[in-house]
């Protein structure tokens, strides 16, 4: 169209071509007749269109040249054919190579102007018609030029090629069949192996229908990162260097012929895909329109299949790592909760057992220890209405549940229990209201069981955005644990879980324990 363009418009200006007017028809009749073999020969065969880029390149650099030496020098009209060369540079090589071509255009540009300066010029030619078809012709250049810059990102910013994951949906599988329906591929094999294992699952995606197979295939060659483009009937396969520049080799250079013959692979793209679980290759194939712009294209459909297992193999992990903790505080939960009131249970019923062989009335401790059981039963039961809702309590309502929690606690492990609280307005969540519960648990639990504590005082503090409980039992020091030293490390671990701070001091006689449990930024 350049070329078509740039004849006819010397042909309505009888003042171009001012020097050597036959030379420059011919140059131009040549130009027009180079464009349209080039364009027969690289129509539908990347490798020729990459093969024919320097010498296409190096001729369209010396007809500019001779265009502008035989026009009108420095108000030459076809400065389209400079970015025309521009462009073709920048979509064919890298910045290199295009600056390369801009210093070059430049300097012929000066060269051919300070040539033909002051020499006879005739303006008699039509400078809308010309400069018109300069405009279409340079904005078709641009819109070209823009597509296949930007035609790569069309794939990844489409959000319907790739939803959202689930856990149900299989990343591979999905991938595959998003990205040949995307591209309308007619075909798609995806090899992937897990981390060194011989075999391979080999997806073949074809109409819309996945087939999955288990084949034994040699890895593909392990220096292999870059897509490319192949033909395996011609043993080519074309990618980009380092640099961004084209690079043409042996296909059987990288991909086995037995590898080829076993996934029936014949002309398309490749591309490797490389992730932490696993590593594979993805070609595609029967493609319509095939050309070096899908080389780029394929580095993208291979970071969006990476990222797709990566992601979907991350919420995998969350989602175990989030049942971990869960299970982890529940056992805790019911650990301080029901196994404490069991074992101060057993505490209460050794007691009752040595009441009946000294010939007491134990029918009161009996129907206190039923009472107690019942009690418990009702936590229990709150318990699990509160793991299914998100209310908050006030920290009034929180230190009346405590208050009467120590008194429960006092008879049941038969210790003096002395609760105190300073209150405000502010609110705490259900999930701190039960970590105070089960920590007043513990603490009186291992006061008794472990230090022999006959009195504990209970003071709880609300200030700002946290809640303080302190702990001061009569008892003896608590004996070192090789896992957490002289904390208790059932509390300790409760409080760290809860992302609050504990603090042990002995002194006087006296254990005091202290505990800071923030309202909010509770470790997840």
């Amino acid at each position: 169209m350049l070329a078509a363009l740039f004849l006819f418009a010397i042909s309505i200006d009888r003042s171009q071509p001012y020097k050597a007017p036959m030379a420059t028809y011919a140059v131009l009749d040549v130009y027009l007749g180079f464009s349209l073999l080039v364009l027969l020969l690289t129509w539908s065969d990347w490798w020729l269109d990459a093969k024919l880029a320097g010498a296409a390149h190096t001729f369209d650099i010396a007809i500019f040249a001779l265009l502008v030496l035989s026009s009108e020098g420095y108000t030459s009209p076809y400065f389209t054919f400079f970015m025309f060369v521009l462009l073709a540079a920048a979509i064919r090589w890298g910045w290199r190579e295009t600056a390369l071509t801009a210093v070059l255009l430049t300097l012929l540009y000066l060269l051919a102007g300070l040539l033909v300066v002051g020499a006879p010029m005739e303006l008699q030619s039509q400078p809308f018609i010309i400069r018109t078809g300069h405009l279409i012709i340079l904005s078709l250049i641009l819109i070209w030029f823009g597509v296949n810059q930007w035609r790569s990102g069309i794939y990844s910013r489409d959000r319907q090629t790739f939803a959202d994951l689930t856990f149900d949906e299989a990343p591979l599988e999905t991938s595959i069949l998003a990205i040949t329906e995307r591209l309308k591929a007619g075909r798609g094999v995806l090899v992937w192996r897990e981390q060194s294992a011989r075999e391979a699952d080999v997806f073949v995606a074809t109409n819309g229908r996945l087939d999955v197979t288990r084949v034994e295939l040699d890895p593909l060659q392990p220096d292999w990162r870059e897509p490319l483009l192949y033909d395996f009937s011609r043993n080519r396969a074309l990618t980009r260097d380092e640099k961004h520049n084209l690079r043409g080799s042996g296909l059987t250079e990288i991909i086995r012929p037995e590898t080829a013959s076993a996934l029936d692979l014949r002309e398309g793209v490749a591309v490797p895909v490389r992730t932490g679980a696993g590593e594979g290759e993805l070609f595609l194939e029967r493609i319509p329109n095939l050309s070096i712009d899908h080389i780029d294209l394929a580095k993208e459909l291979g970071a969006d299949i990476v990222g797709r297992v990566e992601r979907h193999a991350l919420m995998i992990a969350v989602e175990e790592s989030a049942e971990a903790r869960s299970r982890l505080a529940l056992a805790r939960d019911l650990h301080d909760s029901v196994v404490q009131f069991l074992a101060g249970a057993g505490f209460r019923l050794e007691a009752l057992k040595r009441d009946y062989a000294a010939n007491r009335d134990i029918a009161p401790e009996i129907n206190q220890l039923k009472q107690q059981v019942l009690q418990e039963q009702d936590e229990l039961r709150s318990f699990i209405a509160a793991l299914r809702s998100s209310t908050k309590v006030g920290v009034d309502q929180l230190a009346q549940d405590l208050r009467m929690l120590s008194a429960r606690l006092a008879r049941q492990w038969d210790v003096a229990c002395d609760f105190t609280a300073e209150t405000t307005d502010m609110v705490v969540p259900t999930r701190l209201q039960r970590d105070a519960q089960n920590l007043m648990r513990e603490a009186v639990a291992n006061a008794v069981r472990h230090a022999g504590a006959k009195s504990i005082t209970i003071r709880l503090k609300a200030s700002d955005d946290l809640v303080m409980l302190d702990f001061i039992n009569d008892g003896a020091r608590y004996p070192k644990s090789p896992l957490s030293g002289d904390l208790p490390r059932s509390l300790s671990e409760r409080v760290k879980l809860a992302g609050g701070a504990f603090d042990l001091t002995r002194g006087m006689g006296v254990t005091k324990i202290s505990v800071s449990l923030p309202v909010s930024g509770r470790i997840q």
